[in-house]
């Protein structure tokens, strides 16, 4: 990156992890009917201490340690080599692929929550009702039919956030923090009116019908753990942070802390006023909000689901760009993705590249890359540990103004939790309605599998000389 570009102060980094983790409580709501209020609550509360504390706690190490860009990439190069080096910017990268997509469409289906008949418009039916006169000709009737108003309002959102990448973290920053203010006033408001009209115990009953007190938790976790991912994502623009060796720890604190009561606090009120946790499921959140506090507050809570799918693309954009720009300049993908900005020095071509691959996505079912975004993300958890201990040994003279505490037993039982919950959540995508599901164990594998093909292929045309001039060396 250029020495010019402006950095991202300690708030605007604080907020940006807030957006890659959290971006409020929306997506928590299956997990209080499937498990029950209580084992629910009670999980969201104790995650932070099992599961966020130890990754952000491994992040801030290796961050203030080497403070790169690429992050993770560049760790794991460091520590094992360029084939592990490579598999984790493969998997960092890919995982930010994948959920963009996801939060475009996610952000179209709450626009249908007012507007429920764009669901069933294409351009050409738009074209017909507009012109009914005019032909299409054949090809250009296929095409228009095709091209949904859904999918053109995920452009929309796509190439708006595009454009704000384009000009900078400073600008993602404070967008972030534009984001997170206007998502949560909804709910600190229903958290105002929740617990003024508390009626019933939030707690009760523990576990939902047919749960005992291990499948109720294993239930809550495999969404906990889902909720709580994401602290290690804005290491990859370290390098565009001011002072990264001193704000990242506190910054990463900060986002735990705000999580953990973003999920906790809104849930407690909704279920306190209104009691009905049967009821909870997918974008519950905005009819809690009107049985609480009026339709107006239904509709400022749906509102607040835009801004979080919005806050969510906008910062998992700046990430996922930052390890194609890395490995292109070490010479692991061509060098044209190294281009930057001239007047930002934003990684321009591999910002665009990434939202024409975000744009195709949002046409598709996204059930299997769930799959391959499950794989990813866990894997590269138990790779973050390996790097703190093995760059501990390799590259013990390095300073660290933070680290693990309390030596080799401390940094045991920081990755322990975080590893066996990284392999339940890797098990959980290949069981489909209680059995083993050959198909989507194949799916992960074959996920895992592109890393070291692609490095194959890559090796293997770095020694080509009709390919060879298009890496760097």
């Amino acid at each position: 990156m250029t020495s010019s570009i402006k950095k991202a102060t300690f708030l605007q980094l604080a907020f940006m992890i807030y957006g890659a983790v959290c971006a409020g409580a929306f997506g928590l709501e299956d997990m209080i009917s499937s498990a029950g209020p209580g084992i629910a609550i009670i999980t969201l509360a104790i995650m932070p201490f099992l599961f966020s504390i130890p990754v952000s706690f491994a992040v801030g190490e290796l961050t203030t340690m080497l403070p790169v860009e690429g992050g993770q990439y560049r760790w794991s190069r460091m520590a094992f080599g360029d084939f592990l080096g490579f598999q984790a910017g493969w998997w960092a990268w890919m995982t930010g692929v994948v959920t963009n997509g996801i939060f475009a469409v996610l952000f179209a289906d709450y626009v249908e929550y007012w507007l429920p008949a764009i669901k069933d418009y294409h351009l050409a039916a738009l074209l017909q009702q507009w012109a009914p006169t005019f032909a299409l000709p054949f090809l250009a009737q296929n095409l228009f039919e095709n091209i949904s108003v859904h999918w053109l309002i995920c452009l929309g959102l796509i190439w708006f956030m595009h454009f704000l990448n384009i000009r900078g973290i400073q600008v993602v920053g404070n967008t972030a923090i534009l984001l997170s203010i206007i998502l949560l006033i909804p709910f600190v408001v229903m958290l105002v009116l929740g617990v003024a009209k508390w009626q019933h115990s939030p707690f009760a009953p523990l576990l939902a019908s047919g749960k005992n007190l291990v499948s109720g938790f294993g239930s809550a976790l495999t969404v906990a753990i889902w909720l709580y991912s994401g602290y290690d994502k804005l290491s990859a623009a370290a390098e565009e942070v001011e002072n990264p060796k001193r704000v990242f720890p506190p910054a990463l604190f900060f986002a735990a802390t705000l999580s953990m009561l973003s999920y906790v606090l809104p849930t407690v009120a909704g279920l306190a006023a209104l009691g009905n946790w049967q009821e909870w499921a997918g974008a519950y959140f905005s009819i809690a909000a009107a049985s609480i506090g009026g339709a107006w507050l239904g509709h400022a809570m749906t509102f607040g689901a835009l801004c979080s799918n919005a806050l969510l693309l906008n910062v998992t954009m700046l990430a996922a760009s930052r390890y194609p720009l890395t490995l292109a300049e070490d010479g692991f993908l061509p060098r044209f993705l190294a281009k930057l900005h001239p007047r930002f020095g934003t990684p321009a071509k591999s910002l665009f590249w990434g939202s024409i691959t975000y744009s195709l996505l949002a046409l598709f079912d996204f059930t299997q890359l769930t799959i391959i975004y499950s794989w990813f993300l866990m894997s590269s958890y138990i790779l973050l540990y390996a790097n703190v201990w093995a760059m501990r040994r390799t590259h013990a003279e390095m300073q660290r103004p933070f680290k693990i505490p309390f030596g080799k037993p401390g940094l045991f039982l920081a990755m322990l939790p975080t590893c066996v919950m990284a392999l339940v959540a890797i098990g959980s995508t290949v069981f489909e309605d209680g059995a083993f599901s050959r198909r989507q164990f194949v799916i992960g594998t074959l996920s895992l599998l592109s890393g070291p093909v692609v490095y194959g292929m890559v090796i293997w045309l770095k020694r080509q000389a009709w390919a060879g001039k298009y890496f760097a060396k």
